[in-house]
């Protein structure tokens, strides 16, 4: 019985040692897709940014550009969502180039 009991007590804490572990690197890979994801977001503002300037600089755009625009502002939207983060800048940025895209022949 008092074999049982000595196991009894190693698989615990072997389990309790185990579930920090997880605990700790599940923490580790949070933290790194936070980090992947907030450098793709800054990526793209500055696409969408970039572009918009352009347009204000009356550098013309293909239709193929823009959307190429729209998809990134669909995956940037994807990530602040997912970050949990607003930018209403670049939603002004947006609204301006849909209204160029509007006026494109």
């Amino acid at each position: 019985m008092k074999d049982i009991n000595n196991w009894v007590v190693l698989i615990a804490g072997n389990i309790t040692s185990i579930t920090v572990i997880v605990t700790t690197i599940s923490k580790m890979l949070d933290l790194k897709f936070k980090s992947v994801y907030d450098n793709q977001r800054l990526q793209l503002r500055y696409e969408i940014c970039n572009f918009a300037g352009d347009l204000r600089n009356e550098i013309p755009k293909t239709r193929e550009e823009f959307q190429a625009i729209f998809e990134m502002y669909d995956r940037y939207e994807m990530l602040i969502e997912k970050l949990k983060l607003k930018n209403h800048y670049i939603d002004n940025e947006m609204n301006y180039i849909k209204e160029q895209y509007k006026l494109l022949k």
